[in-house]
């Protein structure tokens, strides 16, 4: 009799063990099974948010462009009072058609070239109605508008 209550024991400890194992691995991978909805939904959200991302970035980026400041207008001001207002006016006009190819730059690439501007219209000559105009510029404002203020000078009346 003794042999059969330490194969009951051995066998009744075997069956604990194994039911207690079963036990733990049911619970065990039932953890498992939620662990990896919550990760599979967590990719998921983690792939729209850099989707999200993505086109946030590329919107950015066109407000950006967007409010890159090109110019938009050529503005001229003759500074002296003293000439006639059809010789004021063409000269503006001039200047305004000689600088046409500036609209639509960038205020920064006009800024980077501003003393060329500067050199290149030092000393501008016109004939505006048989008479020659003496252009010289003083000031220079850049933005959205590029404001050009310059003198002017009547050199020689009959041409």
């Amino acid at each position: 009799m003794k042999v059969k209550l330490w194969k009951r024991y051995v066998s009744l400890l075997l069956i604990g063990a194994i039911l207690g194992g079963s036990g733990m691995l049911f619970i065990y991978g039932r953890e498992m099974e939620q662990m990896m909805l919550v990760k599979r939904s967590l990719q998921l959200l983690n792939d729209k948010l850099m989707e999200e991302n993505q086109s946030l970035k590329q919107s950015a980026k066109v407000a950006r462009k967007k409010q890159e400041v090109v110019i938009d207008e050529i503005r001229v001001t003759v500074l002296d009072k003293k000439l006639h207002e059809t010789i004021v006016l063409q000269v503006a006009r001039q200047l305004e058609k000689d600088l046409a190819s500036l609209k639509g730059k960038k205020v920064e690439q006009v800024a980077e070239v501003q003393e060329m501007l500067h050199e290149m219209l030092r000393r501008r000559e016109y004939i505006i109605e048989g008479t020659m105009v003496e252009v010289r510029v003083k000031t220079v404002a850049i933005s959205r508008i590029l404001h050009l203020f310059v003198t002017a000078e009547v050199k020689r009346e009959d041409i």
